[in-house]
């Protein structure tokens, strides 16, 4: 967890990783360390999944979401899943490099963040994002 002062958790583009909803052809991101427009996690085939998951700190509710992606605006997805459950939540969609006010998620022992960046094409990167916290 990287906690950024106290409002701010970073995610990395390692924290990413594929959905197997595609199938098996739709497994794999890979880290293109070029800069420029080729730089950041790459799908490996057309319209990946890919998600990143978020422990919201003690005492701490999620309030808003940033994804950066090379400007496509991909579409993106918040849901708050528990450790215990099978049950996605939706708390907000909208696009990536736009901030996206879900709707608010306490921390509890068992729920984290479950962020979804659909991608379009093997063009798209995805750089990294935010997580704005707050006191609950």
């Amino acid at each position: 967890q990287r906690v950024y002062g106290a409002t701010t958790i970073k995610l990395l583009p390692s924290d990413f990783v594929t959905n197997a909803d595609g199938g098996t052809t739709k497994f794999g991101i890979g880290y293109v360390d070029t800069a420029g427009g080729s730089y950041g996690m790459k799908p490996t085939a057309n319209g990946t999944e890919i998600y990143a998951f978020v422990d919201i700190p003690e005492g701490k509710k999620a309030t808003h979401v940033d994804i950066f992606d090379n400007s496509d605006d991909l579409a993106i997805q918040v849901f708050e899943v528990q450790l215990n459950a099978t049950t996605m939540t939706s708390k907000g969609s909208g696009n990536a490099n736009t901030t996206l006010d879900i709707t608010d998620v306490n921390a509890t022992a068992t729920n984290f963040l479950a962020i979804e960046v659909t991608t379009i094409s093997t063009g798209d990167r995805v750089y990294g994002g935010t997580v704005t916290i707050a006191d609950q």
